[in-house]
Parts: structure tokens; sequence; C-alpha cells
């Protein structure tokens, strides 16, 4: 803990081991108001499209450093405390925003299946994030990158979101969470979708697993949908908070249900709706 060797650091660091260390940087004292060289040198390289496509970065890794930082150390596994710079706060809301320009599309089409059911309000673990908020960013990734998607919310219903490519992440998550409401029935996504003759290339469902509502299980509905619409549908279940049922027929080849998350996790489903998995 010596603000010179943290110095030394700062002034090498990548962008990805920045985004990781600003709350110690501001603990030390390399990072506060007075020493506007080391922020300004903050916004070059947190707010540059250049660096954050090198560093491969997605606007989940830059929402869970802006909601990291703001919380001061409350959030997140560390012990360490930090009274947060109002300037970082502002770079890391422009870090947000640009994230959404670097990724690269998939050119498939996606829909998005965001629950909506009051239980989504609830954290991710370690993430300082709720599920409403993981699922509306990464819904609105797809509309800020891919040219063909829909983003549609369940309950008993499936519904409209309104998110477009012209939201940001406030907006939108405002627009989800506005209609946190009722029980849980994944299934009625593919009825929809059935009826409506949407072809989708991907549909990405996103829920805490509460899936209880409804008639019949998912992957029933996926078959169908199979049957009438599109048979080579990929289809990706991620339980953010992972209990012991799950939405998909282990049987399925073309099924995957990812259990909790973490900054890895659109990686992977960009990885699978590319066919490299």
């Amino acid at each position: 803990m010596d603000k010179q060797a943290w110095q030394l650091l700062f002034q090498e660091m990548s962008i990805g081991a920045m985004l990781r260390n600003l709350g110690s940087l501001t603990e030390i004292g390399v990072l506060q108001s007075k020493e506007p060289t080391n922020l300004d040198r903050v916004k070059a390289v947190l707010n540059n499209l250049e660096h954050l496509r090198k560093g491969r970065i997605h606007p989940i890794d830059a929402l869970k450093a802006l909601k990291t930082y703001q919380s001061g150390g409350a959030l997140g596994r560390s012990k360490k405390t930090w009274q947060p710079v109002a300037r970082i706060i502002d770079i890391l809301e422009k870090t947000v925003e640009l994230s959404f320009d670097v990724v690269e599309p998939t050119n498939k089409v996606f829909m998005h299946a965001v629950d909506i059911s009051g239980s989504m309000s609830s954290y991710v673990a370690d993430m300082g994030l709720t599920c409403c908020e993981v699922a509306t960013t990464m819904a609105l990734v797809t509309a800020k990158a891919e040219k063909n998607y829909a983003i549609r919310g369940f309950s008993t219903q499936f519904i409209d979101l309104g998110i477009t490519a012209k939201d940001n992440f406030s907006s939108a998550v405002q627009k989800a969470s506005n209609l946190n409401f009722g029980g849980t029935d994944a299934s009625v996504a593919y009825d929809w979708m059935i009826k409506n003759k949407f072809k989708a290339d991907v549909v990405c469902f996103w829920t805490d697993s509460e899936s209880w509502a409804g008639t019949k299980h998912p992957s029933q509905a996926l078959a169908e949908y199979r049957q009438k619409v599109n048979p080579n549908v990929k289809a990706v279940y991620v339980t953010l908070a992972p209990y012991t049922i799950t939405l998909v027929d282990p049987k399925d080849p073309m099924s995957w249900d990812l259990g909790g998350f973490d900054p890895s996790t659109p990686r992977i489903i960009q990885m699978l709706a590319n066919g490299e998995l």
C-alpha cells in the first residue's frame, strides 16, 4: 500500500487493470481531485474508443466498474473503502455509453426475452447489479450492435419493452423496471413467436429461474417452435440467480443453460451464436 508504487503502476496500467483498480487508486490517494494530471489520464484511457475496443471492454464490464466505484467499497468482495471522486464517476458514465459502440455484431437475428417478474429486482451475486439491470443491458447491447432483433418482456404475457438502439442504459432499465410484475412463464415467448412467425437465430432468456406459471415447460414450447417456425434456432437461458430447476432439455444440443453471470458471459453467448462453441 505504497502511494509511489501505485503511481508507477498507474502510469502503465491497461484499460482492464485500470477499471479493476479505480477503488484502490482512490483509496491510496493516486486518484483525487487535487491530482488533475492523473484524472486526465483516466479520461484519456477510459473514454477512448480504441482503448475500449482493444481491451474488449463490454458494457457489462464498464457498468460493473461504475457501480462498484460509486459504492465506495460497499459492493464486491474487496474490503477496501474509498471516497468516490466525482470526476471519476462522470468518466465512468461516459465509458458505459461508449462501450456500447465497440461490441462486434454477429449478424444473427436475436430475440431477447427478459423476465419482468417482480423478483428480477434482486441482485446478481458479486456484480452490484440487479437481475433486471444485467438483462436489460445485454438486450441493449444487441439493439446497438445488430440490425435484426426484438426485445420483449415475459411474465405471464410477452410484451414489447420498447427498447431500441436510441436508448441508453438508464432509459432502457427504466422501461424494463416499470413493468416488473406478475408470475413467470417463459413458454409465452415461444407462443408469441409461433403466432407471429418470428424467425430467430438465437433466443436469449434472461431470468432468475423462478419460472412456475403456465401449463407447459419452455423446452416443450421450444420444440413446437422448431417444428413450426425455425428448426435450427439456438436457445440460451441465462439464469441470473440459479436455482435447482432448469428451463433446458438436457438432451437438446442446441440449448444452453448458463447458471449465474459474470463479465465473461457475453462472450460465451456471442461464441454460441457464431457456432464457435
